[in-house]
C-alpha cells in the first residue's frame, strides 16, 4: 500500500494593480525611468549649455563663500562636486539637474505618503508634480537654482512634517539644516519658509512643536550653516534692494493704481500659467468628485498647506500693493504654489473616487511626459530654423578646434558673453574663464599659459565686443596682433555660425600685460 504526501505550500498572493502603483517601489521606479530617458534625451540635443549653467560653469572655478551677490553659493558647490566626480564637462550638468529634480519629485512624494493615508493616491500624487509647467517643460531647457529651490522647499516640508511627527531633538537639528541650506539656496526661500511657519502658528497641534524651547537648536543650525555666506554678503555690500526694484519696477512711470492693477494682473497670469497643465488635468478627470462630500474635517498640516499657499501669494500681493512690483515671472510661483498638487490631493483623499477616475489621471500624465519627450526632440531639430542668438547650435567644437590648432592649451580665456564663456569652460576645463557681462571671482593661473579673447561675431559683429575692450582697459591691456575668424554650420543647420579669437602675445597667463608687474 502506497501513500501519497504532498508538502504543503500556501498560495501565493497576487499583487492587485492597485498595490503595485501604491508601493513605493513602483514610484522609484518610475522616477528613475523618468530621469534616465531626460538624461539620454539631454545627451543627445546638443554638446552646448546654455540659460543658467552657463553662469554656473562660470563661477565653478573655485571654492568660496559666494560668488555673486545676486544668487547664494549652494548650487555653485554642487555644480563643483559634480565636476570632481564626471569632470568638467556636460554630463556633470545634466546629472545635477536631474538628481536635484529626482530630489524635488521625490520629496514631494515622501511628504505624499504622510498626509495622505491611501498609498495609490500618495504616488500618484507625487508624479502629479510633473504636471506643474517648470516640471513639464522649463525645467529640461532652463532653471538651476530655481530648481534647487524647489527641492529644498519640499525638503522643508518633510523636515516639519517629520518634526511635528516625532519632535525629537534631532528633527529639530534637520529641521535647521534645511532651513540653512535653503538660504544658500536662494534668497526667496523666504517667500516660502515664512508663509510655511506662519501656517503652522495658526494650527494649535503644530504650533506646540515651534514654541517648544528646543526649537533654539533649530536657529543655531541654521545660522551655523548660512553664517559664512551671509558674512560674505556683509562684506560685498551688495544693494539687493535696489536690484529687486529694477527686476520688478515698470521701467516707463505710471500712475499707482495702473502698477497695482498690471502687478495683480501678473501675479494670477504666472500663477495660472504654473498650475495649467495639473488644472486642466486634475479638473478633466476629478469633475465629478468636486460635489462629493468630505468623509472627514482636513487635518491640521492639511489646513496648514493650504494656509502656506495663501500666505505666500499674500506676500506676492504685498509686493504688488506697497513696493509697485509688475515684472512677475513663472518661476516666482516656486514658492507660493510647489505645494498645489499636494493640497489638491489631500483634499481629494477625504472623498470617494472612482478607480477609473485615477486611471484618467494616471494616462494623461503619463500621455503629457510622453509629448514632452516627443516635442524636446523636435525642438532640438528645429530651433536652429528661427533661433535669434542660438547659443543651444553654437558651433563651438569648431571654434575650440580652431583655438587649439592656433595654440591655445591653457591659461585665461575672455568672453564677451557668458554663454559663450560657460562653453569654453567645458571646453578647455584647466584654464581661466571669464565672462565679460558676468564677472565673478576667479583663482588666478600658477604656471604658464596664453590669453584669449573670444567672441560670437554673429552676434557682436566682427570688431572686437565693448564688453571685452572694457575689461582690457580696466586692466591696462592694449590687444597686439590681429583677430581670426571661424565660420561653421549652427548645429543640424545650413546657417553660418562665425566667431572671433584673439589670441595676445603681449600678455601672461591671467591676461595682465607684460610690461607691468604682476
Amino acid at each position: 500500500m502506497s501513500i501519497n504526501t504532498q508538502t504543503w505550500r500556501p498560495a501565493q498572493r497576487r499583487w492587485t494593480i492597485a498595490e503595485i502603483v501604491g508601493s513605493p517601489q513602483f514610484f522609484w521606479f518610475a522616477l528613475g525611468l523618468y530621469l534616465l530617458a531626460h538624461i539620454v534625451l539631454r545627451l543627445w540635443e546638443t554638446p552646448n549649455i546654455a540659460k543658467n549653467d552657463v553662469q554656473e560653469a562660470v563661477a565653478a572655478q573655485g571654492w568660496a563663500w559666494g560668488y555673486h551677490p545676486r544668487n547664494p553659493p549652494l548650487h555653485t558647490w554642487m555644480l563643483m562636486s559634480s565636476y570632481a566626480i564626471f569632470g568638467t564637462r556636460l554630463m556633470a550638468h545634466i546629472v545635477l539637474k536631474y538628481l536635484l529634480l529626482g530630489a524635488t519629485l521625490g520629496f514631494g512624494y515622501l511628504n505624499a505618503r504622510r498626509l495622505i493615508s491611501k498609498p495609490q493616491l500618495a504616488v500618484i500624487a507625487g508624479l502629479s508634480m510633473t504636471l506643474l509647467a517648470p516640471f513639464a517643460w522649463t525645467v529640461h531647457t532652463a532653471l538651476t537654482h530655481t530648481l534647487l529651490l524647489a527641492a529644498i522647499n519640499l525638503a522643508t516640508l518633510w523636515a516639519a512634517l517629520r518634526l511635528t511627527a516625532s519632535r525629537r531633538g534631532i528633527d529639530y537639528a534637520i529641521f535647521g539644516l534645511v532651513i540653512g541650506l535653503g538660504f544658500l539656496a536662494k534668497y526667496s526661500y523666504a517667500l516660502f519658509l515664512l508663509p510655511l511657519i506662519a501656517a503652522m502658528l495658526t494650527q494649535a497641534e503644530l504650533r506646540q512643536t515651534l514654541i517648544d524651547r528646543r526649537i533654539a537648536v533649530t536657529f543655531a543650525v541654521a545660522l551655523l550653516v548660512f553664517a559664512p555666506h551671509g558674512i560674505w554678503m556683509l562684506e560685498v555690500q551688495f544693494d539687493f534692494i535696489h536690484f529687486l526694484a529694477s527686476k520688478q519696477h515698470n521701467v516707463e512711470p505710471r500712475p499707482y493704481l495702473a502698477d497695482v492693477g498690471l502687478g495683480l494682473g501678473g501675479v494670477a497670469f504666472q500663477a495660472l500659467a504654473f498650475l495649467t497643465p495639473l488644472l486642466l488635468v486634475f479638473a478633466a478627470t476629478f469633475r465629478k468628485t468636486f460635489g462629493a462630500s468630505a468623509s472627514r474635517a482636513p487635518s491640521p498640516w492639511e489646513t496648514a498647506i493650504i494656509r502656506t499657499i495663501v500666505f505666500s501669494l499674500g506676500l506676492l500681493v504685498i509686493d504688488v500693493i506697497v513696493l509697485r512690483a509688475v515684472q512677475f515671472e513663472q518661476r516666482y510661483m516656486m514658492c507660493a504654489l510647489l505645494l498645489a498638487p499636494l493640497a489638491a490631493f489631500a483634499w481629494l483623499a477625504r472623498r470617494e473616487i472612482s478607480a477609473r477616475a485615477l486611471s484618467a489621471f494616471v494616462v494623461a500624465t503619463v500621455a503629457i511626459g510622453a509629448l514632452v519627450l516627443i516635442a524636446l526632440p523636435a525642438r532640438a531639430l528645429l530651433a536652429q530654423r528661427t533661433c535669434h542668438r542660438c547659443w543651444e547650435e553654437m558651433a563651438t567644437p569648431e571654434l575650440v578646434h580652431a583655438m587649439r590648432v592656433a595654440g591655445f592649451a591653457e591659461g585665461t580665456i575672455i568672453a564677451d558673453h557668458y554663454n559663450l564663456a560657460g562653453n569654453m569652460r567645458l571646453a578647455f576645463p584647466d584654464a581661466r574663464i571669464v565672462a565679460a557681462n558676468y564677472e565673478v571671482a576667479t583663482p588666478p593661473v600658477r604656471g604658464e599659459g596664453r590669453c584669449a579673447l573670444v567672441w560670437n561675431a554673429r552676434n557682436a559683429g566682427d570688431p572686437l565686443p565693448a564688453a571685452i575692450v572694457a575689461y582690457l582697459d580696466a586692466a591696462g591691456v592694449e590687444p597686439q596682433g590681429t583677430p581670426s575668424y571661424v565660420v561653421a554650420p549652427l548645429r543640424r543647420s545650413r546657417r553660418m555660425d562665425r566667431f572671433g579669437f584673439w589670441i595676445l602675445d603681449n600678455t601672461d597667463a591671467n591676461c595682465n600685460s607684460r610690461a607691468r608687474p604682476n
